[in-house]
């Protein structure tokens, strides 16, 4: 990825990240059911808003940084840079800056006075639009039918293209569709299985490059192992002082996955899987829950959500003993709970290094095992 674009993705991504940091010193900060910027209103200031809807029709001199449950509507004219966290996102006014975005929907019909740094189920610059600087979008569905002043990089599952793009198209595609005239100053250059559609629609001042779709990197893959294979070590080690402190009680677990596997795994799993269990249940009181409880409701499940998944983190150290020494004593009785320990960690091991199959190994061990700790120490 070519510098310019890394310091783009860097850029808002740390705007996103350091936004509650950054409120607690801002100049103007807002936390109300709906926040409205009026049309001959002027906030003189940044402004740090968290609601369930945010509408900006008069001006912000200075940057706007929004959380909303429900949308964020700029109908006016932000000087600075706008970050915003929310379901939908439209701008039909100006902004001066930057627009970073994390949305499901994001709809541009005004101008942005500098990049779009965007990621979203769906993005539309619309044909009025105008983008000064560069447009780098990670978006299932985007139509970019507007003037961008820089490159358009990215990844889109689905492209509808028109207007102009100053600099160089650079994306990866399953579908791109040139669907008006367009007009590229740089390069037109796309990495897709199949070929663009509407090309001679374009005008295209450099070269029209279709690429292959990049076969998996070889480094990435070994790495991928190299940390597989480390962590196996870091929970061989915790098995074997596991069962050396508790030989006793990491037997009485090895003989409840032989007894009892399904009880045992419906219980670890509820733990394993207690994270997503937590997040779809905020997402089924969300879909009946009134937006102004979707904030304090957010504020609850994202810290609770974080604990949980450092205690199944934490868990899944020793998780699997139980699983390894049932599986090292079904290889030889003769071993004891020590080499049975370290055989079944070495089989286990080898299971998930294992090329397409190897994810079915702690998706198995680590609730079996955590549901036969705690049955095995049930009364």
């Amino acid at each position: 990825m070519p510098s310019r674009y890394r310091a783009l993705v860097i850029t808002g991504v740390c705007s996103l990240v350091l936004v509650p940091a950054m409120a607690a010193s801002a100049a103007e900060t807002t936390n109300s059911e709906i926040v409205l910027v009026r049309e001959n209103d002027v906030v003189t200031e940044d402004l740090y808003a968290a609601a369930v809807a945010i509408r900006v029709v008069g001006a912000i001199d200075g940057d706007l940084m929004a959380v909303a449950a429900e949308q964020v509507v700029i109908e006016g004219t932000v000087t600075g840079s706008v970050t915003v966290v929310a379901p939908r996102v439209v701008v039909s006014g100006d902004v001066g800056g930057s627009l970073r975005v994390v949305a499901r929907e994001v709809s541009v019909t005004g101008s942005i006075g500098r990049d779009i740094v965007a990621t979203a189920y769906r993005l539309e610059l619309g044909a009025g639009s105008r983008v000064d600087s560069d447009v780098l979008a990670w978006v299932y569905g985007m139509k970019a039918l507007g003037a961008i002043g820089g490159d358009l990089t990215g990844s889109q599952r689905g492209l509808d293209l028109a207007g102009s793009v100053a600099g160089d198209v650079d994306v990866n595609v399953a579908r791109l569709h040139i669907v008006d005239d367009l007009t590229v100053t740089g390069d037109l250059g796309y990495r897709s299985d199949g070929v663009a559609e509407g090309l001679e629609s374009a005008e295209v001042a450099g070269a029209v490059v279709k690429k292959d779709i990049l076969p998996p990197n070889i480094r990435v893959r070994a790495l991928g192992l190299f940390a597989r294979i480390l962590a196996v070590v870091f929970v061989a080690i915790a098995a074997v002082t596991t069962v050396w402190a508790w030989p006793g009680a990491t037997r009485s677990a090895a003989m409840t996955v032989r007894s009892r596997p399904w009880r045992s795994w419906l219980y670890g799993a509820a733990i394993v899987f207690s994270p997503l269990l937590v997040v779809l249940g905020a997402i089924a009181i969300l879909s009946f829950a009134p937006p102004a409880a979707a904030l304090p409701l957010l504020a609850l499940v994202i810290p609770l959500t974080m604990a949980l998944i450092g205690l199944v983190l934490v868990l899944s150290l020793v998780a699997g003993v139980p699983v390894a020494a049932w599986v090292g004593e079904r290889l030889n009785r003769r071993w004891g709970p020590l080499g049975a320990v370290i055989a079944g960690s070495a089989v286990l091991g080898l299971g998930w290094c294992l090329p397409l199959i190897g994810w079915l190994v702690p998706l198995v061990a680590l609730p079996l095992g955590l549901g036969a700790w705690l049955l095995s120490r049930s009364p």
